[in-house]
């Protein structure tokens, strides 16, 4: 009797063990599952700060003709932010390992690529400029001549719109924008 009551304790001890073990397993698991929820909510909202850089060029927006009427048109931009998009997009290729780009790649708009090209497009003359290959001082040309519109006695201020764009699904982050005058 005594060693039968002495088993049952003993059984009754690692039932508990298994238990304890169960529980500690069971809130590891969660508190894993918990930090990687945690991880993919912070990248999935540094990604939308990246990328909402960009996009806040795309789009459209309610603009307002000369008498005054709304109309709903492509959101303007300045050559100034376009050029700001060019530094940032230098920098993020840089950043990625692309050094030294004399020319883009061929596939800048692929969902596999981490490159961010950044195009200007002239309507007048056609011509198309991948502006975050550029020197400096080849962007201050570009800025001196898309900064206004110059007309017999007034000079307006240029504006551009994003003809195009695209956002690569594996990195889920914009890798080519392409702008045109309006």
């Amino acid at each position: 009797m005594e060693n039968a009551s002495k088993a049952l304790i003993m059984i009754a001890e690692v039932l508990v063990g298994i238990m304890i073990i169960s529980i500690g397993v069971y809130l590891f698991s969660e508190m894993g599952r918990y930090s990687a929820n945690t991880t993919r909510q912070i990248e999935d909202t540094q990604i939308a700060q990246f990328n909402e850089q960009f996009l806040q060029y795309t789009g459209t927006t309610t603009l307002y003709d000369d008498a005054g009427n709304p109309y709903t048109g492509p959101r303007p931009c300045t050559i100034h932010d376009i050029v700001g998009l060019a530094n940032l997009a230098k920098q993020t290729n840089i950043s990625n390992g692309f050094v030294d780009i004399t020319d883009p790649p061929e596939t800048a708009d692929s969902d596999n690529n981490a490159y961010i090209q950044i195009s200007l497009r002239s309507s007048v003359t056609g011509t198309e400029h991948h502006l975050e290959i550029l020197t400096e001082d080849e962007l201050i040309e570009i800025i001196k001549a898309n900064d206004t519109v110059i007309a017999p006695g007034t000079a307006d201020i240029k504006y551009f719109h994003c003809s195009d764009y695209h956002v690569a699904q594996n990195a889920k982050t914009v890798n080519f924008m392409s702008f045109t005058d309006m």
